[in-house]
């Protein structure tokens, strides 16, 4: 009874938060690489240029398709006067912004706003919230934790809309986690796997480096898609058992993923041979038109030598008695 009316706001907040994860607008959202890379890029060169560990804030760029929205790029916001401490986007900046990037990507429009942060902070993560509002009125808030955590699998993200409670007889926003995946097309995966062939800071990767950075790569996509299959088929056994209930939307997915798959050990045999046999033609063309090109360079210094040092006599040749330039081509040694 002793609680004020903005401590039992706050507890029903972080209820809100906790306790309503699966209540929402019923949208799916779709988290594309590029965001989490701007994200990382723009703490990373605050913490090292302006601030460590200041906060930044941003907006989230992307387009709705019927009930999913996809959040596909982002651009930086600015404080006021005042920095973090006031709490207040510069609106002028925001406005800004929006006009370039709606010129240049007209079919992107602002979806929401990120920050980084451990947690969310109900009065000033609301008061920047109702100002994004006033370019989308129901925007969603993306929290980005940049904490390393060896213990936490998944993305430092969480994904945050807005619901209007009741509280002590007043309507209130509150911040409701909702839920994300990441999805990518196929040109994205294409521009994340260049960037994670990283280089290190002291030059060009050696050849020997980059094999290795390769072969890790790809160790970890083959551990990871093992724990996967892992994960699916324990899954379907525990259905079989009666240990979960019967998923058939599950097992219609499963089933048609084991369709791709060709049939017999077989023809899996005879496609991976195939595979080798021309990994195995592509390297021995190469390492001959690598011996070709070096007898080439061969040559053309060898008849740069004779040329230099004059024609070679009968005296001082190779056995004849002829005079002029000695001049070889590849075709001699063949």
């Amino acid at each position: 009874r002793g609680e004020s009316v903005a401590t039992r706001k706050k507890k029903a907040t972080m209820g809100g938060l906790e306790g309503r994860k699966e209540e929402g607008s019923g949208l799916v959202f779709k988290l594309h690489p590029l965001v989490i890379i701007n994200l990382s890029d723009h703490y990373t060169r605050n913490d090292l240029n302006v601030r460590a560990k200041g906060r930044v804030i941003g907006c989230l760029l992307g387009e709705q398709k019927g009930r999913e929205i996809h959040i596909t790029n982002t651009f930086e916001l600015s404080f006021k006067e005042g920095g973090e401490a006031s709490g207040e986007v510069d609106r002028e900046h925001l406005g800004l912004k929006k006009e370039q990037y709606n010129t240049v990507f007209p079919t992107l429009e602002v979806v929401g706003w990120y920050s980084t942060g451990a947690a969310v902070d109900e009065e000033g993560d609301m008061r920047i919230h109702k100002t994004i509002s006033e370019v989308n009125e129901s925007p969603v808030f993306l929290l980005f934790d940049p904490t390393i955590s060896g213990a936490n699998k998944d993305l430092p993200i969480k994904l945050y809309e807005t619901a209007l409670h009741v509280i002590e007889g007043v309507p209130s926003q509150i911040f409701v986690q909702g839920k994300y995946t990441v999805d990518s097309l196929e040109a994205e995966r294409i521009a994340v796997a260049e960037v994670a062939r990283l280089v290190p800071s002291g030059g060009k990767a050696g050849a020997s480096e980059q094999v290795s950075s390769h072969m890790t790569s790809m160790g970890s996509a083959i551990k990871m898609l093992r724990d996967r299959i892992a994960v699916i088929l324990d899954t379907v056994k525990q259905m079989r058992d009666g240990r979960l209930p019967m998923d058939h939307a599950l097992l219609r997915e499963v089933g048609s993923l084991v369709g791709r798959l060709p049939v017999g050990t077989d023809r899996v045999k005879e496609s991976l041979l195939s595979d080798y046999n021309d990994t195995l033609l592509l390297t021995y063309l190469s390492a001959m038109t690598k011996g070709n090109a070096a007898m080439h360079d061969l040559v053309n210094k060898v008849n740069a030598t004779y040329d230099t040092k004059g024609p070679l006599r009968s005296r001082g040749g190779l056995g004849g008695g002829s005079s002029g330039s000695q001049h070889f081509s590849s075709q001699h040694l063949f």
